[in-house]
């Protein structure tokens, strides 16, 4: 069997450099979506489920205006599907 090889890979160090506050905000509390490793950190959680519930949020939307309430009730049950609450 003839071994191909990648030469794009060969001698090339493989250095991941991830700015630190993509960093912390990977390790922040958030929800990842079982299936396609999707993470949505904590402080996005809302935005990212009103984004996905409607076809087109109209723009010039103040995400302020909903109450407190609705925000968490929404993203309860937005992530209670294939979502896993992290940190």
């Amino acid at each position: 069997m003839e071994r191909i090889e990648n030469r794009m890979a060969v001698g090339s160090r493989w250095g991941w450099n991830v700015p630190a506050e993509v960093g912390e905000k990977l390790r922040a509390p958030g929800y990842r979506e079982m299936g396609t490793g999707v993470f949505v950190p904590e402080e996005d959680a809302f935005g990212y489920a009103l984004e996905h519930c409607f076809e087109m949020v109209p723009a010039g939307i103040e995400l302020l205006k909903w109450t407190q309430e609705f925000k968490e009730m929404l993203v309860e049950w937005f992530y209670s599907g294939n979502w896993v609450k992290e940190g």
